[in-house]
């Protein structure tokens, strides 16, 4: 019981029931419906504690009552808890995809700026690169002409060397100016060729992470789901056919144990009284006074008890409903006993001083044979007792 109670939590914290509630779910789960009086011997609770965990399950839909002699109560399929349960599993499914998405996304970014930033870096080192080689090409090339043409012009044209230098050393710059442009134009083409294959190469990198990572992921994840979808639709249908499979079984006799409970029998078969009602108890204060006033007055009621001086404002009260209420006396009965409209019977032997409550057993009956034979003994007490 107990480990059936903790397996049921989990699912039961949807529909925010109290532990009594749990407890007596636990005892109506499965494929045979349970008297009120069974509920109680089951459960351990009091009879008006079992009776409000039972009315708490029926107002949530979870227990359903089954009218008969006695009334019986049934636990329903709990598909709408299941269901629940499923949708919040898939809602935190759902939740880990749109965050796993987000940080795929941001992690995508990231790489993206960081090989930006890559390629930025290495264009600009390599620029710089080959600037200064440029340059220090430059001062060669320049100090290598002006050294040749000052050689040639003084071995060759000594006579014209004012002006042959000159002019000879403005062709050469010229020429040098010209190859050196040449040639950093082909290294700004080369870089810019160079950074345009690293985007194209980090945009392609990107592009694969996220079919890689977001994509599957996502694919996965919606399989998952799917897969929860389709096991919460099985589970309705698996506990839709396990109770179809239920058959009634009707009662005959029922072996009660514990006053209290039996007096919660009692108290039921009273609630359920449509005709006649024959109650023999020890004392009047085993008779349940407020229930029988919430009885039509067409119900015929005769009780008999031990009489006395502090009972009189109780009789007072039951002879208010009028001459369908029959009141008599009678001291040292040992035995509590009721008859209701001749469809079910308790009987239970009561010795003078009641020691252990929860020792004392009754029987309760709605065999035809049974009924008949309680209530002609019980009828038997009342005509030999003393009216009120």
């Amino acid at each position: 019981m107990c480990s059936l109670v903790e397996s049921l939590k989990h699912l039961l914290k949807y529909a925010e029931l109290s532990d009594e509630a749990i407890l007596t779910y636990s005892v109506l789960a499965g494929l045979k419906p349970r008297t009120l009086g069974e509920i109680v011997s089951l459960t351990n609770l009091t009879h008006d504690r079992a009776e409000r965990a039972v009315r708490e399950l029926m107002a949530k839909k979870l227990v359903r009552e089954i009218a008969g002699r006695p009334t019986r109560y049934e636990a329903l399929p709990p598909y709408s808890l299941i269901k629940r349960h499923i949708e919040d599993i898939t809602g935190s499914i759902k939740k880990f995809e749109s965050s796993l998405v987000r940080s795929v996304e941001e992690s995508i970014i990231r790489l993206n700026e960081g090989l930006q930033r890559f390629s930025e870096g290495v264009t600009r080192s390599f620029e710089n690169v080959v600037i200064s080689i440029a340059s220090s090409i430059e001062d060669t090339l320049s100090r290598i002409v002006r050294e040749n043409i000052a050689s040639i012009l003084e071995d060759v044209l000594k006579r014209i060397l004012d002006t042959a230098v000159e002019s000879t050393s403005t062709s050469f710059m010229e020429m040098k100016d010209r190859i050196v442009d040449e040639f950093k134009e082909s290294i700004r083409s080369a870089m810019s060729d160079f950074s345009a294959q690293i985007s194209n190469v980090t945009s392609s990198l990107a592009s694969e992470i996220r079919s890689v990572i977001y994509e599957k992921t996502r694919n996965q994840i919606s399989e998952i789901i799917s897969r929860f979808e389709v096991g919460a639709r099985a589970i309705d249908a698996l506990i839709v056919k396990g109770f179809e499979k239920e058959k009634e079984v009707h009662v005959q006799m029922q072996v009660m144990r514990g006053l209290e409970r039996i007096k919660g029998q009692a108290g039921d078969m009273l609630k359920r009284a449509q005709n006649f009602v024959i109650f023999v108890a020890p004392t009047y204060d085993y008779v349940p006074k407020d229930i029988i006033q919430q009885l039509p007055t067409r119900v015929r009621i005769q009780i008999v008890a031990g009489f006395y001086p502090k009972h009189n404002d109780m009789v007072k009260e039951l002879k208010s409903r009028g001459a369908t209420t029959q009141l008599r006396s009678m001291r040292d009965l040992q035995i509590f006993g009721v008859v209701a409209d001749m469809k079910e019977a308790l009987l239970c032997a009561i010795p003078p001083t009641v020691v252990d409550p929860d020792s004392i057993i009754a029987v309760f009956t709605n065999d035809d044979a049974w009924i008949s034979m309680i209530q002609s003994q019980l009828s038997h007490i009342f005509m030999g007792a003393s009216r009120l």
